[in-house]
């Protein structure tokens, strides 16, 4: 019997087209061709932006420089450390306020595992360990993840209020899942 279904040109044919359609769900529907490498992002950011604390001590400076007009570092408002979730994910998450009073996300020394449709997102919660909070919380979405691995900068909306969205959310899209969080503090 089993010699017989081997030889039959039927089996074969529906075997092909079996695994043609499996292989076409995993890369076009699913995504699992993120799976197999990593992109790294570096983009640079402002030099040296000052902490609070940097920014309540002024220095003292000679009176020729005092007069100059200054451009002031970005003042980091919030900072975090991203932990595991549902997949591996390493590196900070800050918020920096610039001169003009806008925001500006920093994901800094990032490696996350790489997945389908990574998007980054500002929650309104302290933190999460499931997905479920994340969903009920509410979140802004600030775009795709430019890359699993390395330094980004993410603007943040002009409502984006620092203390109404207190964590950071790696978050796939496709599958609604939370890979990665950083509760800032």
């Amino acid at each position: 019997m089993l010699e017989k279904l081997v030889r039959d040109k039927l089996f074969w044919v529906a075997g092909v087209a079996a695994v043609a359609l499996s292989v076409y769900l995993a890369f076009a529907v699913f995504g699992v061709q993120a799976l197999l490498y990593d992109r790294e992002v570096n983009e640079d950011f402002a030099a040296s932006a000052a902490t609070p604390e940097e920014q309540a001590s002024p220095s003292r400076m000679p009176a020729e420089q005092a007069s100059e007009p200054s451009t002031s570092a970005p003042v980091r408002v919030s900072f975090g450390d991203f932990h595991e979730v549902a997949h591996h994910g390493t590196g900070s998450a800050a918020v920096y306020r610039q001169d003009d009073g806008s925001y500006v996300l920093r994901l800094e020394n990032l490696d996350i595992f790489n997945g389908p449709d990574l998007y980054v997102y500002a929650v309104a919660a302290g933190d999460a360990n499931d997905n479920e909070t994340i969903l009920e919380a509410g979140f802004l979405n600030l775009g795709r993840l430019k890359g699993n691995q390395g330094n980004q900068t993410y603007e943040l909306p002009a409502d984006f209020d620092p203390s109404t969205y207190r964590s950071i959310s790696v978050w796939c899209q496709r599958f609604s899942v939370n890979f990665a969080m950083a509760p800032l503090r």
